[in-house]
């Protein structure tokens, strides 16, 4: 049995996709020898803020090293049900695979993704088989990414703008995304066989 997160998957077809990454590039990060950049971690941090928010206004808060400032127009609303992990079991060559991620929020059919972002880049998004990949975990049919576009000034972070951007379900999603996941487990298989393990 393979199991695989959504975020591997993502670091699978970005290096598919770009010729100036290495194989070895690919295989470290799916070890989790990478280190995560200033604002990944500012992210991670951004999200559990988001977690716990209240109904009410955002306007400055600090956690865990990070002051964020809501300079923002207009009102966010956020899903009731948050952090919901999820799992999907693939059938490949390489042997059984099960994919697993966590969303921010799940209203109804809609999921919820929080981005932390300093450059709002509708393609990367759009492109990406992170939406695809939970759509068909939760059985859902929108997908809503909720960016939100900021400067870094060291451990302060100032949140200017929101940007919305909806994606919808489609005919053959579930085949291009069992597509990915055999290309997948079969660079896992060869490279990084740890991430195999027998199946219960």
């Amino acid at each position: 049995m393979i199991r695989l997160s959504v975020t591997d998957l993502d670091s699978y077809l970005y290096w598919r996709g770009n010729e100036d990454m290495a194989l070895e590039g690919l295989v470290q990060r799916l070890r989790g020898q990478e280190p995560p950049t200033e604002v990944m971690l500012a992210s991670r941090v951004f999200h559990k803020v988001l977690e716990k928010a209240v109904e009410g206004e955002l306007q400055t808060v600090t956690a865990d090293g990070y002051t964020f400032v809501f300079a923002l127009d207009g009102e966010l609303t956020l899903p009731q049900l948050r952090e919901l992990k999820g799992e999907r079991l693939f059938d490949t060559p390489s042997g059984p695979v099960t994919l697993v991620g966590k969303v921010d929020g799940l209203h109804g059919h809609t999921i919820n993704d929080w981005k932390l972002t300093e450059r709002f880049d509708v393609e990367r998004y759009a492109d990406s088989y992170q939406w695809r990949s939970y759509l068909l975990m939760f059985g859902a049919t929108r997908f809503v990414y909720d960016a939100f576009q900021c400067r870094y000034d060291g451990p302060r972070v100032t949140i200017y703008e929101h940007h919305r951007l909806p994606l919808n379900s489609y005919p053959g999603m579930a085949e291009d995304v069992t597509r990915a996941v055999c290309g997948l487990a079969e660079i896992v298989a060869k490279y990084v066989p740890e991430k195999i393990r027998e199946a219960a």
